[in-house]
C-alpha cells in the first residue's frame, strides 16, 4: 500500500463489493485522501458514516455517465480505482443499451476525467467474462479495456507505442468471480454442492 502514501485516490463503484473492499484496504493505509463515488445514495451514505472517523474518506452521489461531475470530483486526485459497472449478466443482456452506457461510455468519461485533471494513474476493474466474450457484459468489459490501452498509448509517426512518462498511466485488472459479491457464482455452487 505504499504506492498509495500521501495520495489522493477516488474509487467509482467505491459501494459495490470490489469498490467497498478497496476503500476498506485504502482507509487504514498512508493515503491522505480516499474519495468514493457511487449512484447507491443510500450505500454511500453508510460508508460515509463508517468511515468518518478516520477523517479522510469523502463520498459524492454521482455516476460515471456524467461526465462533468467527474471531472469535477477528479479535481486534485492522484490515483483513480475505476470499479462502477454493471456486472449482472443477465440484466446486461435484458438492458445493453444501459450496459454500453455505464460499462463502455462510463469507463471514457473516467478516462477523459482522468487527463483532463492530469491524474497520474487509473486502474480499471474489468471481468474474466471479457476473455471471448459471449455476452454484452463481457464485451462491454472488453471495450472497456480496450479504451483504457487506447489512452495508455499514442502514435509516433504511424505506430502505436506505450506512451511511458507522457501523462496518466492506464492499466486494466481482470477479476474472476469475487467471493462474497451479490451475483457471484459461488453461492449457487455451494446451493448446488448442499443439494447433493
Amino acid at each position: 500500500m505504499d504506492r498509495f502514501r500521501d495520495k489522493t485516490v477516488l474509487v467509482t463503484g467505491a459501494c459495490g463489493t470490489v469498490g467497498a473492499e478497496l476503500v476498506r484496504q485504502l482507509a487504514p493505509s498512508a493515503a491522505a485522501h480516499i474519495v468514493c463515488i457511487d449512484n447507491n445514495e443510500t450505500e454511500l451514505f453508510f460508508q460515509i458514516e463508517h468511515y468518518r472517523a478516520t477523517g479522510k474518506v469523502s463520498g459524492h452521489l454521482a455516476d460515471i455517465r456524467d461526465r462533468e461531475a467527474l471531472k469535477l470530483r477528479m479535481r486534485g486526485v492522484d490515483i483513480v480505482l475505476h470499479a462502477a459497472a454493471l456486472k449482472h449478466v443477465g440484466l446486461c443482456e435484458d438492458s445493453p443499451a444501459q450496459a454500453i452506457a455505464t460499462n463502455i461510455q462510463g469507463t471514457q468519461n473516467v478516462i477523459d476525467a482522468a487527463q483532463k485533471n492530469g491524474v497520474e494513474r487509473v486502474i480499471f476493474t474489468s471481468s474474466d467474462k471479457a476473455v471471448n466474450p459471449t455476452n454484452v457484459m463481457g464485451t462491454s468489459k472488453l471495450m472497456g479495456e480496450r479504451l483504457m490501452t487506447a489512452a495508455a498509448e499514442t502514435t509516433v509517426n504511424g505506430h502505436h507505442i506505450r506512451a511511458r512518462n507522457a501523462g496518466t498511466v492506464f492499466a486494466s485488472t481482470r477479476f474472476g468471480n469475487v467471493l462474497g459479491s451479490r451475483g457471484s457464482v459461488v453461492p449457487l455452487f455451494r446451493r448446488q454442492i448442499a443439494a447433493g
